[in-house]
């Protein structure tokens, strides 16, 4: 099944690379959305994503998550204005036979934002987390985590405070499942790809690939 994912679209900052990339692929079987897909909580943005999906690549299913410029209030009118988008929270879906869990992610470090605007962020981490390898340690089948933040330091720029990009922690706890991860956040990597024993990390941010990733699942 080829399945196409992004993230960071930040919509309308990078809008013109995703509607290229939109238009010069095939219909892919799915598409997966790792969160930052607009800018600084302009849900309204979201419509030209969403339009030009659906112009070029018809009614396939679309699986998305949110970033952390997806606000409260954001992540509510995105559900109501798109309903044929499977947004997910912290929850799972099974889409074409493929489980797939959606979450924002976790950071072993929350940014000093987070730590000001964000009240028991840490606590809300914590049982992400805990969630996060719960869920994935009882599924019977290889298994899709979409996330908007990274999981472990092998996909993830290295040049800023790694700890607010990831969780290393998350990735000690999950690192023998059979999972897929699919995430974004961080548009510069020196690897976009990591793969050991059953668990398979991509970084799709699209400012790092400058077009959408295929994958093969």
């Amino acid at each position: 099944m080829i399945v196409a994912a992004t993230s960071d679209i930040h919509s309308p900052r990078y809008i013109r690379l995703f509607i290229d990339s939109v238009r010069s692929s095939p219909p892919p079987d799915m598409l997966l959305l790792a969160g930052d897909l607009v800018l600084r909580g302009a849900a309204g943005a979201f419509q030209l994503v969403h339009e030009n999906v659906r112009k070029y690549w018809g009614g396939l299913p679309v699986v998305a998550t949110f970033g952390n410029e997806e606000f409260e209030t954001t992540r509510k009118k995105l559900r109501r204005d798109y309903p044929d988008v499977i947004w997910l929270e912290d929850e799972m879906v099974e889409v074409k036979g493929i489980p797939i869990f959606g979450t924002p992610g976790v950071l072993d470090e929350p940014t000093l934002w987070q730590k000001n605007h964000v009240a028991n962020v840490e606590q809300i981490y914590a049982r992400r987390l805990r969630l996060i390898r719960e869920t994935l340690s009882s599924a019977k089948s290889r298994t899709v985590l979409l996330t908007h933040y990274a999981v472990g330091s092998f996909t993830t720029d290295v040049a800023v405070r790694l700890l607010q990009l990831t969780s290393v922690r998350l990735f000690e706890q999950i690192r023998d499942y059979n999972v897929v991860v699919i995430h974004g956040h961080s548009h510069f990597a020196p690897n976009w790809k990591h793969s050991e024993a059953q668990i398979d990390i991509c970084n799709v941010a699209l400012p790092l690939h400058k077009k959408i990733v295929l994958l093969n699942l």
